[in-house]
């Protein structure tokens, strides 16, 4: 593996991973190889039915190789640690098939990006101007923190993003990639980022967080999907609790208890003036609740059976 550059481009693999939502991709991918610098390679794993014909044949764009695989396999987490595999690069950049990136976004996030194994860097994420698509759901994974930052250790909150973030493509590796079980497409369809941070802090890995590096997350979600969605989020995260709260991790836990905390006493500030507030917070806690139980029910009781799963 070597940290490959050559005139024009920048030493790391831009990974995007997408399922059935073509023009978005092809929104993203254009507006990476639009920017001031490009990166060495750009490879897109795409997990929908059909291949997208229009980047299934895109050759080298302003010296950026870029590598459009089309996968049967299904679940973001499994999607990523293909890409992951399929990088050329020592430094691996993560960002969503519904973003835009800033014109100086790459070049800043990888110079704010440490010298050793575990360097980890991220950068803000912001909502995009709207669209004028009529009612949608604004984007929920924003990270706004406008001041440098670094993190070492267990952190109360989370601090690397799924997106838009830099990392050390062989310590991601040797923590096994990110866990299949989490993440859109999954039984537990959210924080498989939540999951990957604590992991690397644990690892001992330090995350710099840049400001400079900005990319623009898009709201294309229609309003209806709302329910759905803080079910699933709230799914993802009672799971994230559950595989890593105990008495080896009481930061853990103390984060399940204050979160929990948190959304009951906004439901029942919102009650009388937003119930329909109230209600989404309570959704939101009843799915962590779920989540949490199904986990140490089912997934603690398969690994007891030596039942694993395949990343």
């Amino acid at each position: 593996m070597t940290d490959r550059s050559s005139a024009g481009t920048l030493a790391a693999s831009v990974l995007i991973c997408s399922r059935e939502r073509p023009d978005l991709l092809l929104d993203t991918v254009r507006s990476v190889l639009a920017g001031g610098a490009v990166p060495y390679e750009l490879i897109v794993v795409d997990q929908s039915a059909a291949a997208n014909a229009e980047l299934a044949g895109t050759g080298p764009v302003r010296g950026c190789q870029v590598h459009y695989l089309h996968s049967a396999t299904s679940g973001l987490s499994r999607a990523r640690n293909v890409a992951i595999e399929a990088a050329s690069c020592d430094v691996v950049v993560l960002i969503d098939d519904d973003m835009f990136v800033e014109d100086r976004w790459l070049a800043c996030l990888l110079a704010g990006l440490g010298e050793g194994p575990g360097a980890v860097a991220t950068g803000r994420v912001l909502p995009a101007p709207a669209e004028g698509r009529g009612a949608i759901v604004p984007p929920a994974a924003l990270v706004l923190r406008d001041t440098p930052a670094v993190y070492r250790g267990a952190q109360r909150f989370d601090v690397v993003p799924g997106a838009n973030v830099a990392m050390k493509r062989e310590m991601v590796r040797s923590l096994g990639g990110y866990d299949v079980r989490l993440g859109a497409g999954t039984r537990f369809s959210a924080a498989d980022d939540n999951d990957m941070g604590h992991r690397l802090l644990a690892a001992g890995c330090e995350v710099r967080h840049v400001p400079d590096a900005v990319v623009l997350h898009r709201a294309h979600r229609p309003k209806a999907e709302l329910v759905r969605l803080r079910w699933r989020y709230g799914r993802g995260k009672g799971a994230f609790y559950a595989k890593h709260a105990g008495l080896r991790d009481r930061l853990v836990a103390d984060r399940a208890a204050a979160e929990a905390g948190s959304r009951l006493r906004r439901a029942l500030r919102a009650a009388r003036r937003s119930p329909r507030s109230a209600a989404g917070e309570l959704l939101s806690l009843a799915g962590m609740g779920s989540g949490a139980l199904d986990w140490l029910v089912f997934e603690r009781f398969a690994a007891r059976l030596g039942i694993g799963h395949r990343r």
